[in-house]
């Protein structure tokens, strides 16, 4: 009782300290330092109640040791993942909350522990990645920066005003009230395409905003582009055919 109560007391003061905004440490360094020091609480209590009974405790922390040994060969896997854990917790390239790309899987961070991370897709399927895969692969986090850039590629076709078309791009860009005034939206003829003369078009946003702007600018790029007689072109080959004439005689 008296350690269970310790407990309580010492993984609210662990909790209170770790979560102080001058620390600025993740939620899976929050959650290891809260772990750990009840933990240390639980066992040092547990050999302080035997040994007040009268247990030699030497045999059984022999035994503890003997038994860390098979347990360690037994779960070698867990143990790569664990210290994959700690590496994440280290290195810190995501945390809870971010969007990433890892272990093969994109989507939102959902909860972290030192051996899996639980990552939610953007279809609401729950995934749950083992850290050692994790830190085994790229990560990819799309959230880490305060601000994106979006890359959209438009065509127009060879017959069309290219500065024209330029400018109703740079005016569709320049309107939009989430993207940045600097730096400077970049909107430039890029490639001389089999069927069509394609734009880049690089707006920089919030990154909160990024698929908003992305769809917006799509969308009213193919309002204002029939409005202003800018074709759209798709893929088009064309043929020349040939007539052989033979002279009889």
């Amino acid at each position: 009782m008296i350690t269970r109560s310790a407990v309580k007391v010492v993984r609210k003061v662990v909790a209170k300290a770790v979560k102080s905004q001058n620390l600025n440490l993740s939620h899976l360094m929050q959650h290891f330092f809260i772990s750990v020091s009840g933990n240390a609480v639980w066992v040092v209590g547990i050999l302080v109640g035997l040994s007040q009974v009268g247990l030699n405790l030497a045999p059984i922390l022999t035994g503890f040791g003997v038994a860390g040994v098979i347990v360690g060969f037994a779960l070698q896997d867990t143990l790569s993942n664990f210290a994959a854990g700690m590496m994440l917790l280290i290195y810190r390239p995501f945390d809870v909350g971010d969007f990433v790309f890892a272990g093969g899987v994109d989507g939102k961070v959902s909860h972290m522990s030192l051996v899996s991370t639980t990552i939610r897709t953007f279809d609401n399927q729950v995934i749950i990645v083992p850290n050692g895969k994790i830190w085994g692969d790229v990560i990819k986090n799309v959230t880490h920066e305060r601000s994106r850039r979006v890359d959209m590629v438009f065509g127009i076709g060879y017959g069309d005003d290219i500065d024209h078309a330029e400018a109703v791009l740079k005016d569709i860009v320049q309107a939009h009230p989430s993207v940045h005034e600097t730096p400077e939206p970049i909107v430039k003829v890029h490639t001389l395409n089999t069927s069509s003369v394609d734009f880049i078009v690089r707006p920089w946003v919030d990154t909160e905003d990024y698929w908003d702007v992305y769809w917006d600018i799509t969308k009213q790029v193919k309002v204002r582009f029939d409005k202003e007689g800018i074709s759209i072109p798709f893929p088009q080959q064309d043929v020349h055919l040939y007539t052989e004439v033979k002279s009889h005689s």
